[in-house]
């Protein structure tokens, strides 16, 4: 049985061996080559008959004369056999800083957004850098005009107001940035049934595009949302959020409702964090575009009706004006 160099260092002592090895160098039998070997690879025999040999070329590589080492059939094959014991196991290695290929997110896949929001509190910012074009957007993102602020799902109610807004507008931005970038999401359609679609913010933060892979891709004006509303569905039955459920299973769903006035959308989650957050975040943005659509209809398009009576003086005006003469005063002014 060969030993692995990189998993079992061996101390090397003064005459080319460690205890319990035997090295030889010389020419191989039926080849005249120049054999010699390190002393890493030498075979854990009593028997002084039984070595490894590789030709000097494989210096060259670290690990290639492990690889490669080899019995002679004499005399590795007339002692006994040891086994090799392998330990396999289901638990994940403990990590180290390293994340593997399969987990880690391509930063060039446009269409894999992860989810930023869990229960570790990850923040975008610590993440992943932000493009010019998104700290244009993140700072367009200001909280809207509301009596009460909802309160984040990973916060209490005992949390100061301050830090409770500072949290809410860090996750909204967040989840704006997300959503311009796009993500897909599960919808549950008009006859029960599952599509995941892609969704996306455009440019104006305003309208919302969907794609649902059929060669269709609809806006919607968040301006016309009438309703948001989260749902829950457990074992084929409907619940209003907060009621409480007989028993929770598996097939849970926290489904959350964007009400147009002549259709609904209804995406489906399977966390009540997750869920929350959509809704929560969803709810912003259109309280958002309804402020920015009602100030853009209280400002006057045309300046006013005394400003229009007003001329622009001509030249023909201006001349007539410095021609005109002055009149004298009164006399009782002289």
């Amino acid at each position: 049985m060969l030993r692995d160099p990189a998993k079992q260092p061996v101390t090397v002592p003064e005459h080319g061996c460690a205890p319990g090895f035997w090295l030889r160098e010389g020419p191989v039998p039926g080849n005249g080559s120049e054999m010699t070997r390190r002393p890493e690879a030498c075979i854990d025999l009593k028997s002084k008959e039984c070595c490894v040999w590789l030709p000097a070329m494989s210096l060259l590589t670290p690990r290639l004369d492990w690889i490669l080492g080899c019995c002679t059939a004499g005399g590795c094959e007339s002692h006994g056999q040891t086994e090799f014991q392998v330990q396999l196991s289901s638990e994940p290695a403990p990590a180290h800083g390293a994340k593997h290929l399969l987990t880690s997110g391509d930063s060039f896949d446009i269409t894999f957004t992860p989810r930023l929001f869990g229960t570790q509190g990850l923040s975008r910012a610590s993440n992943a850098p932000f493009t010019p074009r998104q700290r244009d957007l993140r700072a367009q993102l200001e909280l809207p005009s509301l009596q009460t602020y909802p309160v984040p799902p990973n916060l209490g109610p005992e949390t100061a107001e301050e830090v409770r807004k500072e949290r809410l507008l860090e996750m909204y931005r967040e989840f704006a940035l997300d959503l311009h970038t796009g993500m897909y999401l599960t919808q549950l359609t008009s006859n029960r049934d599952y599509a995941d679609i892609h969704v996306q913010l455009m440019e104006d933060l305003t309208t919302l595009k969907l794609d649902q892979s059929n060669g269709r891709i609809i806006e919607f004006p968040l301006t016309n949302v009438s309703k948001v509303y989260r749902i829950v569905k457990n074992d084929d039955k409907w619940y209003a959020a907060g009621t409480p459920l007989p028993h929770s299973s598996a097939n849970t769903e926290q489904i959350v409702v964007v009400e147009f006035m002549r259709r609904k959308l209804a995406f489906v989650f399977k966390e009540l964090q997750v869920s929350q957050r959509f809704l929560i975040c969803m709810e912003l943005l259109i309280r958002r575009a309804q402020q920015k659509q009602a100030l853009r209809s209280l400002t006057p398009t045309f300046p006013p009706q005394h400003a229009q009576s007003r001329q622009c003086p001509t030249p023909r005006l201006v001349h007539d004006a410095m021609t005109r003469p002055i009149p004298s005063p009164p006399d009782n002014l002289k």
